[in-house]
C-alpha cells in the first residue's frame, strides 16, 4: 500500500478486536516489580508481575494477579508486595496464595514451575493465576 493511500485513510466503524489467549498452563520465567505508575510516579506499594510463557505466544505475558475461593465466591487479588514485622509475605495474600500452589518457599522456586491461568471475570479478557 503506498503511502498516500495511507495518509487519505478515515476513521471506520468497527472496532479492533481485541488479542486474547485462552486460559490454559503457563510456565513462570521471572517475577519483575512495578514500583512506578503509568504517570512514572512512584508507587506506595510495589506490584509484583510475573513474566510467564503462554503455550499459544511467541512472547511472554505479564500477569500480577490470582484468582481464588473465598468461602462460595471467587476473589480477585494483585501482587501487592506488603510484607509482615519479619520481612514476609502476608499468609494469605496473593503472592502467598502462588507460593501455597505451587508448594515453594520462595519466587525464585516458582520460576520453570507451571501454573495454571483463568479469566479473572467474565467481563474481563485478562489472565490470572488460578490457586483453586
Amino acid at each position: 500500500m503506498e503511502i498516500q493511500n495511507i495518509l487519505n485513510k478515515t476513521v471506520g466503524n468497527t472496532e479492533q478486536p481485541k488479542s486474547t489467549v485462552e486460559p490454559k498452563v503457563v510456565k513462570i520465567v521471572s517475577w519483575i516489580t512495578k514500583d512506578k505508575d503509568k504517570d512514572g510516579k512512584a508507587m506506595k506499594i510495589p506490584l509484583l508481575q510475573a513474566m510467564v510463557k503462554h503455550p499459544d505466544k511467541d512472547d511472554l505475558l505479564i500477569l500480577s494477579k490470582v484468582k481464588d475461593l473465598d468461602g462460595e465466591k471467587t476473589s480477585v487479588k494483585g501482587f501487592w508486595v506488603k510484607l509482615d514485622d519479619d520481612g514476609n509475605f502476608f499468609k494469605g495474600s496473593a503472592i502467598a496464595l502462588v507460593l501455597n500452589k505451587l508448594g515453594c518457599k520462595t519466587l525464585e522456586e516458582t520460576c520453570g514451575k507451571d501454573m495454571e491461568t483463568v479469566a479473572e471475570s467474565k467481563d474481563s479478557p485478562y489472565l490470572c493465576f488460578k490457586a483453586y
